[in-house]
């Protein structure tokens, strides 16, 4: 079996010779000059790159013979951003059902950039002051309900608040 190079010689501008993913099959190989490297480490199969013309496969072998790349001024012939393979959204493992669809022409992106802070929901906030004015001759304005609102750390004793409150700062002290 022979040996494919390794991510040590397989670098940004290396000229290389791939196989394409629709020439697996014959063993066909092209000659380039990697742009992009893929793959993340070795791979049994040849590490997977995007050449400078945009066309992706796995290398076979290193390329002794292939003339220099030498793009045009502010773009490359024959290739743009919006025509070259997306990398896999997947993380690379394994393959889905729907991998050779293309999506790119479908996927929107967003008007804005929202931050995660946007999806969190305030806090109910308590009623103070609102509501029915209690008599003078009333018990004290504060029911049983409300003192069962009140919370004491059970861990420090000295912590108090609402249920929400305590079980984060619970939390806090076996972090």
């Amino acid at each position: 079996m022979n040996r494919v190079p390794n991510i040590a010689q397989v670098v940004r501008g290396a000229g290389v010779n791939i196989v394409l993913k629709v020439d697996q099959p014959t063993g066909k190989t092209v000659s380039g000059h990697v742009q992009d490297v893929l793959t993340r480490g070795n791979h049994p199969r040849g590490i997977k790159v995007r050449l400078a013309d945009g066309r992706v496969g796995r290398v076979q072998s290193m390329a002794s013979n292939v003339q220099p790349y030498v793009p045009a001024e502010g773009t490359q012939p024959g290739f743009s951003s919006e025509d070259a393979p997306q990398p896999s959204r997947h993380g690379g493992r394994g393959v889905t059902r729907d991998s050779h669809r293309d999506l790119r022409g479908e996927m929107e992106l967003p008007s804005q950039t929202i931050g995660l802070d946007a999806y969190i929901k305030p806090a109910k906030q308590k009623k103070k002051g609102k509501g029915p004015t209690p008599a003078i001759n009333d018990a004290p304005a504060t029911t049983s309900e409300e003192k069962a609102e009140i919370l004491t750390c059970p861990v420090c004793g000295d912590f108090k608040g609402d249920a929400a409150a305590i079980e984060h700062h619970v939390g806090s002290h076996f972090d």
